[in-house]
């Protein structure tokens, strides 16, 4: 058993990557295979987001709390001194959609300046409070079962590994290729537009979450704030309009990352982690 211990807190890693994947897409597979009505497809759906956090503490117990999973949770604890940045990874994504979209007006690649997306845009002043409430709700679901995971356990350990971009792009990657199977399930389809979106959101991500001096709850902000644009912000009906908001996503990554240069992170924070299990 010792063995088995050691061989799992050794390739905690690989071994999360290999059992991620097949864990969600077992259960979303089903989906688009019509196994479960339409009344009933949260159930496949959650279980199957749910597959990051649950194998992160499968690793965690079998390798005797090697994976280290109290530590990424008692990140939370810091938030105080973390405000600052929780606000901008509260509202970063948003801004740069509507500043996309904003800007696809004025190029002539929208007929006309929306910024609400009409499904949602009826409710009018209630967003107001719609929205807080909606997002705040939203870090129990998606944000909770899936950042522990990828921004708590496996990004410092890629970005160690590989350096910083690097190890964001393998995250980022990992990250499109694990949403597939629900995006197909749900009518979506794989797309180059859709990738560099996907991308440029976890490298927002990715920054922010070590910015915040790796606080999980930055990594859940950001998370559920994508919701709240893929919610009630106005999505672009062409390509072009598309890669103008992509374009001012990436925008805000680059200044993130040279801030992230500027303060020598993350190798600092490694340099940290390591003084403090020391003392």
């Amino acid at each position: 058993m010792e063995e088995m211990n050691d061989f799992v807190a050794k390739h905690s890693l690989v071994l999360f990557f290999a059992l991620t994947i097949p864990l969600s897409w077992f259960w979303w597979v089903q989906m688009y295979l019509g196994l479960w009505s339409s009344d009933l497809l949260l159930i496949p759906s959650s279980l199957g987001a749910a597959s990051p956090i649950v194998i992160l503490f499968f690793l965690d117990r079998l390798s005797k709390g090697a994976v280290g999973i109290n530590g990424i949770f008692d990140s939370v604890h810091s938030w105080k001194q973390r405000i600052p940045w929780l606000v901008l990874a509260a509202f970063s994504y948003p801004v740069m959609v509507t500043i996309g979209n904003a800007a696809s007006f004025v190029l002539g690649y929208e007929t006309q300046l929306n910024l609400l997306n009409q499904e949602t845009g009826w409710l009018g002043t209630a967003l107001i409070a719609i929205v807080p409430i909606t997002f705040f709700a939203m870090l129990l679901s998606s944000p909770l079962l899936e950042e522990p995971g990828w921004r708590g356990f496996a990004l410092p350990r890629l970005q160690a590994m590989f350096g910083r971009e690097i190890g964001s792009l393998l995250i980022g990657s990992y990250w499109w290729l694990w949403h597939q199977m629900m995006d197909v399930s749900f009518g979506g389809y794989p797309s180059l537009l859709g990738y560099l979106s996907q991308l440029g959101l976890s490298f927002m991500t990715d920054s922010l979450f070590n910015l915040s001096r790796r606080n999980l709850l930055s990594a859940m902000f950001v998370h559920s704030s994508s919701y709240i644009a893929l919610t009630y912000l106005y999505r672009a009906t062409g390509d072009i309009s598309g890669l103008i908001v992509v374009a001012a996503v990436w925008t805000l990554v680059i200044i993130l990352r040279l801030l992230e240069r500027q303060r020598g992170f993350p190798g600092k924070l490694d340099e940290s982690k390591k003084e403090a299990e020391q003392n």
